[in-house]
């Protein structure tokens, strides 16, 4: 299966372009679509449930949702495909009802290494979104829902233990992610 331009993906209907690149070889997906449609696709196949998701939260629906769009490689990772996890979620015993095994990077000792690591795993995307929301609502990323961009949204989020990146450069891998959502779904944060 040939990948086709953003021309040709801009002719698509919401549901052909989806159909077309749930088809679409991982890594022809990951090297060749280009940015706006890889948001389109995750938008279209995710998007009302993480807006139904953030009722009440006050966390910004572009932050959280790009964070998302890039732990899950849009909604192509491994674990996104395999446990309907979309963020990384590490499985807990008695928690999650279920966990996948795989290959992911972790810093130990000031050193990122490659380990095996249990990830929760959800029976619908539907849940694993909501479980990513409920993350986020825990009383250590407090300091998310106190900050005025979704920039700094996922800075404070990164910065209080989320991520093994640097905040300020897992802030900046984001910030174009967000920035398209913005310029689809122009809406600040979820109250």
């Amino acid at each position: 299966m040939a990948n086709k331009t953003k021309s040709d993906y801009d002719k698509m209907s919401n549901d052909e372009l989806v159909a077309y690149l749930d088809k679409l070889d991982i890594n022809l997906f990951k090297s060749y679509t280009d940015g706006d449609t890889k948001i389109r696709y995750f938008l279209y196949k995710y998007g009302k449930p993480f807006a139904e998701a953030l009722k009440g939260t006050g966390l910004f629906y572009a932050g959280v949702v790009g964070q998302s769009a890039y732990e899950s490689g849009f909604g192509r990772s491994e674990a996104t495909l395999k446990a309907n996890n979309f963020a990384g979620v590490k499985y807990v015993a008695g928690k999650h009802p279920d966990f996948y095994e795989m290959l992911t990077k972790e810093k130990i000792n000031g050193k990122t290494v490659m380990v095996k690591q249990k990830f929760a795993k959800y029976p619908t995307s539907l849940e694993g979104i909501q479980v990513f929301v409920d993350v986020l609502k825990l009383p250590k990323y407090n300091s998310a829902r106190k900050v005025s961009t979704p920039e700094d949204q996922v800075y404070e989020i990164a910065k209080s233990g989320f991520a093994t990146a640097n905040p300020t450069g897992y802030k900046n891998d984001i910030k174009g992610i967000i920035r398209r959502i913005q310029n689809k779904i122009p809406i600040g944060k979820v109250i």
